[in-house]
């Protein structure tokens, strides 16, 4: 559950800094991201696919959809806060992973994340991973990064998106600023009083 648990805390500690400079829960149903359910799906997915028993090269294929659906989706997003980061870290993790088809990961990287393995060591360590005896390619994106605190790893690709997502989640709870109205006035504002010219004139 690692992996999972470290994409809910950084979406936990986003939420925070956000109350924390003034934003508000309520302004999450106000969101403005385009297709948030299949996102929120497709995130889950990525999240999930190393603790799911899926045999063969199963998880693989859902981590290559999951991910390349959330690059589809970031594309109508773009201008929010976060979701550029957010692309980069995806767009990282799936050109990585087409290149080896799976996510690279070292033993020792395994080992320092408390992590054990059988012996001899499977290529496949789970669902999401293919072991890196030294022969992968990209390797420097696969992930090299051992969590110990949450017995899982990460990558550099995953550190930018999960940079993203705090981004993104912090900019949708404090808002999109003042409600500005059609004739473009902020909601709230103090409202100019304009003076007939007919005042003017007397």
């Amino acid at each position: 559950m690692g992996e999972p648990l470290l994409f809910l805390l950084v979406a936990a500690a986003g939420v925070a800094v956000g109350l924390a400079r003034g934003g508000a829960l309520r302004r999450l149903r106000d969101h403005g991201v385009k297709a948030v359910w299949l996102s929120i799906l497709c995130l889950a997915v990525q999240a999930s696919v190393v603790i799911l028993p899926i045999p063969g090269i199963g998880g693989v294929v859902l981590l290559v959809a999951a991910l390349a659906t959330l690059l589809g989706i970031a594309r109508p997003n773009a201008r929010l806060a976060g979701v550029p980061l957010l692309a980069l870290g995806l767009l990282l993790n799936l050109i990585v992973v087409l290149a080896n088809v799976g996510m690279p990961v070292p033993a020792a990287t395994l080992e320092r994340a408390g992590i054990g393995l059988e012996q001899p060591a499977p290529d496949r360590p789970d669902a999401k991973h293919v072991l890196d005896r030294g022969d992968a390619r990209l390797g420097l994106l696969g992930d090299r990064l051992a969590v110990r605190p949450l017995r899982t790893v990460t990558g550099y690709g995953t550190v930018i998106e999960l940079a993203g997502l705090f981004l993104l989640v912090q900019h949708l709870v404090r808002g999109p600023g003042p409600f500005r109205r059609e004739d473009g006035t902020a909601h709230g504002a103090h409202e100019a009083r304009t003076v007939p010219w007919t005042t003017w004139a007397e």
